[in-house]
């Protein structure tokens, strides 16, 4: 199985790298977009730019990882100046657009679940979100269910709560 996994910040200590564990312990080709300019990380895709053709195609599953980013994009509050991440956010919304749309197994960890119901793509699924009032209550004003369990899978949307190694291998298993 082949594994992209979209990147916008890192801030979130152990998000990523867990992320990237788990995918490849359970034998997964890994590529990783990257779609900030402030991240530090190693990558194969730059998405800093533009998003060129479809890069989901030959992938058989896509995880985004908002880190920080995601929760100030979904909330809409303030973001510290020490968490402040330029990222393209065109071509992570649209990539994550076409991943859910498209039917393609989406993997949403932490705060990305709040991001996506903001832009109206999870209306009328089940999910779950990292636990703040402002994160759950944004699921439920954006038309979803929230369920309070560390892993959700509506059709496609694979959501955590918290992103361990052990959450994601079982995530990545019911694929």
């Amino acid at each position: 199985m082949k594994a992209l996994i979209i990147v916008a910040d890192v801030s979130y200590k152990g998000e990523y790298s867990m992320v990237v564990q788990a995918l490849r312990q359970l034998g997964m080709e890994v590529s990783i977009g990257l779609a900030s300019k402030t991240a530090n990380i190693n990558f194969n895709i730059d998405l800093t730019k533009d998003v060129s053709g479809d890069l989901l195609t030959s992938n058989d599953l896509v995880v985004f990882i908002g880190g920080y980013w995601a929760y100030y994009a979904a909330t809409g509050k303030d973001m510290p100046g020490k968490v402040k991440s330029v990222v393209n956010r065109e071509a992570f919304e649209k990539l994550l657009t076409q991943s859910i749309s498209s039917g393609r197994i989406t993997v949403l960890p932490l705060a990305v679940p709040a991001y996506a119901a903001k832009l109206g793509l999870l209306k009328g699924r089940k999910a779950t979100v990292y636990p703040t009032t402002d994160l759950i209550t944004m699921l439920r004003n954006n038309g979803v269910e929230y369920v309070n369990n560390d892993l959700v899978v509506d059709s496609n949307i694979i959501t955590l709560k918290r992103a361990t190694v052990e959450s994601l291998t079982k995530a990545f298993s019911k694929t």
